[in-house]
């Protein structure tokens, strides 16, 4: 099974993956997710998503 990125759903070379803690609000408590994207870039653009 091909792993894809957590953001923009590219697939993911192996050994090439970003690994990342997301921070978001789950109700009124600071969650966090370890996952997994394609870039830097891509990890980045997600933590923004969820801060807004």
């Amino acid at each position: 099974m091909q792993r894809e990125c957590g953001y923009c759903r590219k697939p993911i070379e192996e050994d090439k993956e970003v690994k990342s803690t997301l921070f978001y609000r789950h109700g009124n408590q600071l969650a966090r997710k370890e996952k997994e994207y394609c870039s830097k870039q891509c990890a980045e653009y997600d933590q923004m998503a969820h801060e807004s």
